[in-house]
């Protein structure tokens, strides 16, 4: 049932002067708006919101009058919401945020310590009784990464071939490939893991964190044939034309959240994050390796991200 209510007849200076103040209301309006690529933006929302009030709140003197999270289901529907300036920041881990900033301009500023980790770094396993013991070993096998734009469980494990010049090919399900190329499959979060110790795979890439979040007779059977660089946990990152003054400001209010108790408890809602840092010297030269290995391997794949 839909209820409606009579307009009042205003005079027209009473119009005049209700029309002004309200578009000088709307003018005064200046929101700090979140971007984030995500299926579920009722999650993505309530576990952010929190993070993103406390910033807005701290940006008050500087005419920041609120917080909002802007969620889209592609990288490049984010991409083109930051180029139109209708995104301010956002955070994600490094393969994400180097694509980003390829295809907006985005600038990385900061570094979050996601699960009170500063970094962290990937690693491809094998079972222990598999025979294989080296990366070169895989060839003929199969390795089941994770989502296409992970950074620890799919990217950085992927160099790890690369620079082994293993040649690499897609295939539909689990099973054999050519005896000189190495076959891979793609899945959602957590499941390469499955597929492995199940034995429907011979190898699995994922982060140490999830290895080390197996049950220990899990971890018992496994093997660490190799393991990838350390790279940054989290980054956030500002818009290239965003105001210098916000930027400044946002720099600072994020680097002491730790310090105020209701910014460690913003923070705490961000997957238990501790602290928000400087993005160590030289690591950004470093991401951009990154970047240019995931343009250069990948080509017009990334475009569906």
């Amino acid at each position: 049932m839909y209820c409606y209510k009579r307009l009042s007849i205003l005079s027209p200076l009473a119009l005049f002067l209700l029309l002004a103040f309200g578009h000088a209301l709307a003018a005064e309006e200046r929101f700090l708006v979140f971007g984030r690529v995500h299926d579920d933006p009722v999650a993505a929302i309530k576990h952010r919101q929190g993070f993103v009030d406390y910033i807005a709140k701290k940006l008050a003197p500087l005419g920041i009058t609120g917080g909002r999270i802007l969620v889209v289901e592609k990288m490049h529907l984010l991409a083109r919401a930051i180029k139109e300036g209708k995104v301010d920041l956002f955070h994600d881990s490094v393969v994400p945020t180097m694509v980003l900033s390829k295809w907006s301009g985005s600038v990385p500023i900061l570094r979050q310590w996601k699960y009170g980790e500063a970094e962290y770094y990937g690693v491809i396993l094998v079972r222990k009784n598999s025979g294989i013991d080296t990366l070169t070993d895989l060839k003929g096998k199969v390795i089941a990464f994770d989502e296409p734009h992970s950074t620890s469980a799919h990217i950085l494990p992927r160099m790890l071939l690369a620079e082994k010049k293993l040649k690499l090919v897609q295939v539909i399900s689990p099973g054999g490939t050519k005896p000189n190329m190495v076959g891979f499959v793609h899945n959602h979060d957590g499941e390469s893991l499955h597929l492995l110790v199940t034995g429907r795979v011979d190898a699995a890439a994922t982060s140490y964190r999830e290895l080390k979040g197996l049950r220990p007779e899990i971890q018992d059977g496994l093997r660490v044939i190799a393991s990838t660089r350390s790279v940054p946990r989290l980054l956030i990152s500002v818009r290239k034309d965003f105001d210098p003054k916000i930027v400044a400001a946002l720099r600072e209010i994020s680097i002491n959240m730790d310090k105020d108790p209701e910014g460690q408890a913003a923070l705490k809602g961000q997957q238990s994050t501790t602290k928000i840092d400087e993005v160590p010297p030289g690591s950004l030269e470093q991401l951009r390796d990154i970047e240019r290995f995931v343009f250069s391997s990948l080509g017009k794949q990334v475009d569906s991200w």
